[in-house]
């Protein structure tokens, strides 16, 4: 009888639920099942994404389980091919792992069309409908929608760029800092050759052998486009006004191969850089960043101030952070922060629905609620204490939060848990919301507990954010079958050998002069990027007229 009167309480929940969708109203009366595939999501809390609050949340709402298949860390490609390559899909795919081409899938008919079910999604319709810039980027030339993307309202705080050392260069100057170009922070080349020396000294003065004055990615640029940025140009494509460009091939590449070389031999990269294969670029050689032993490199937003201090052995830090470098010397005069990308682009990858799922009307409607203002806080914020408790989510209350991830006060004021990071605690609190659905992100109280640091940081690095020059190529372009296969096998080669010589140039075991630039370019041009370059400015010229 317990069980019973359960099932029905649920019933009473989700049943309204259903008849507020809009004209497609869909019956949660029936206990179904949905599978979605997933990469990893490691944490200290639960092993599946099935037992994330959130997911725990819609089963109970909607009277369903999403049930999660996610393979282990660095076997997601292995996964998805086994996955394509028996026939038997999930009926959601994360395409974050998938390096083929989302159109030839549609036409072989492994996913569908979700632009054909938009009935059944009133919250994410309603965007579309008021939005010109998310419509764009959601629907491909063909008035198709392929994969399901997160929208976000306004952008949020940037999570990592450009970093150095201030304290160092407190200590070197007596206090007296003083960058050539009259700035209060590094803003030219000129003032990053002020203060790599500074920091070099300041090593060596301490006895250390193992240090860095600057770290940079063993392939010798950063994918996002940081300092090669301020050289003018993307690490790959970009836009100069209207036109696409690929930056490798462009002068201002070999500018920064050039400086880059300078800088290595002068001791100001780390010198065994190009072995540092392993680390990710936005936490290198974790030994001499949190071991006091680096000036400058790409981190996080939570290491700005002294968060990386170390009382215990007398060091204390000062973080901040830095813009690219301008390269002045060549008339730079701005430069683009390529790794972010404005609220209404939602990038390149999706949530895929394939034909396996058996109830398409009903999953999606689900997917809904969470495009939607009560789902898009859920989606960012986490659950509150009344939804914690209405769905009896017992990793909340096992872990100290009974009272909710956030709670808004009579006075309008939002306030994150105080026991986790947001809050100033010691819990992370992204195992208890849900980032990983392709969803309405609603920024505005999140913004609002950030440290003051990481707010100017996020200032910092987005300066260039609305650039009328130089931009980033829109994530949502799309392209015919055979053009999306030439481009991935185009990238393919051609990124394998920029990634063996960048390293090479830098190093100086490959001279770098006009004529090796030349022979260099000229590769890159037989591996067939004039192909490309032609494809992507076709793309682009296609979703203006979206």
């Amino acid at each position: 009888m317990k069980k019973l009167t359960c099932i029905l309480l649920c019933l009473l929940l989700v049943v309204p639920a259903a008849s507020a969708l809009g004209e497609e109203a869909v019956d949660f009366s029936e206990h179904e099942t949905f599978t979605y595939w997933l990469y990893a999501t490691p944490n200290d809390y639960y092993a599946s994404y099935s037992d994330n609050p959130v997911t725990q949340y819609l089963n109970y709402k909607f009277n369903v389980t999403i049930e999660f298949e996610q393979p282990a860390t660095g076997t997601e490609a292995d996964s998805l091919s086994l996955m394509f390559g028996t026939g038997e899909y999930t009926d959601a795919i994360d395409m974050a792992y998938y390096t083929g081409s989302v159109a030839e899938l549609y036409e072989d008919g492994v996913i569908v069309d979700i632009a054909e079910y938009l009935e059944y999604m009133p919250n994410l319709k309603k965007l579309l409908d008021e939005n010109e810039d998310y419509r764009k980027t959601c629907f491909d030339d063909y008035g198709r929608m392929l994969t399901l993307r997160g929208i976000s309202v306004e952008d949020e705080v940037r999570w990592g760029g450009l970093l150095y050392r201030r304290d160092i260069l407190e200590t070197m100057t007596g206090g007296y800092i003083f960058f050539p170009s009259g700035n209060d922070e590094p803003t030219t080349i000129e003032d990053w050759e002020y203060m790599l020396p500074l920091f070099k000294a300041y090593f060596e003065a301490a006895g250390m052998v193992d240090y860095a004055p600057l770290i940079i990615p063993y392939n010798g640029y950063f994918a996002t486009g940081e300092l090669a940025s301020g050289f003018g140009v993307n690490t790959n494509f970009y836009l100069e006004g209207d036109t696409v460009k690929f930056g490798p091939i462009e002068e201002g590449f070999y500018n920064y191969l050039v400086k880059m070389h300078e800088w290595y031999e002068a001791g100001y990269i780390y010198q065994d850089f190009a072995s540092r294969t392993n680390d990710l670029f936005y936490l290198p050689n974790t030994n001499l960043t949190y071991g006091a032993a680096a000036g400058a490199w790409f981190g996080l937003s939570s290491q700005i101030g002294d968060t990386m201090s170390m009382p215990d052995y007398g060091l204390y830090f000062d973080v901040y952070a830095a813009i690219s470098p301008l390269d002045t010397e060549h008339g730079v005069t701005e430069a683009f922060p390529f790794a972010w990308v404005p609220s209404y682009d939602p990038g390149t990858t999706g949530v895929a629905i394939t034909s396996a799922c058996e109830d398409i009307p009903k999953f999606l409607s689900i997917i809904d609620y969470l495009y939607g203002e009560e789902g898009g806080m859920m989606r960012q914020n986490g659950l509150t204490a009344e939804q914690a408790a209405e769905a009896n989510i017992e990793l909340y209350f096992d872990n100290g939060l009974e009272n909710g991830v956030y709670w808004i006060t009579d006075d309008g004021e939002f306030v994150f848990n105080p026991v986790l990071t947001a809050g100033g605690g010691t819990m992370d609190a992204e195992p208890f919301i849900s980032v990983r659905y392709p969803t309405l992100s609603i920024n505005t109280y999140m913004n609002q507990t950030v440290r003051e640091e990481e707010l100017v940081a996020s200032e910092i690095w987005a300066r260039y954010h609305d650039s009328e020059t130089i931009g980033k190529l829109p994530g949502s372009l799309s392209y015919p079958v055979e053009e999306s296969i030439t481009l991935t096998d185009n990238s393919t080669i051609i990124y394998e050998y920029i990634d063996t010589m960048a390293p090479k140039f830098i190093m100086g075991t490959e001279e770098l002069t006009e004529e090796s630039w030349n022979a260099f370019v000229e590769q890159i041009k037989a591996y067939g990027i004039e192909e490309s370059l032609q494809i992507q400015q076709d793309a682009y010229d296609r979703y203006l007229e979206r």
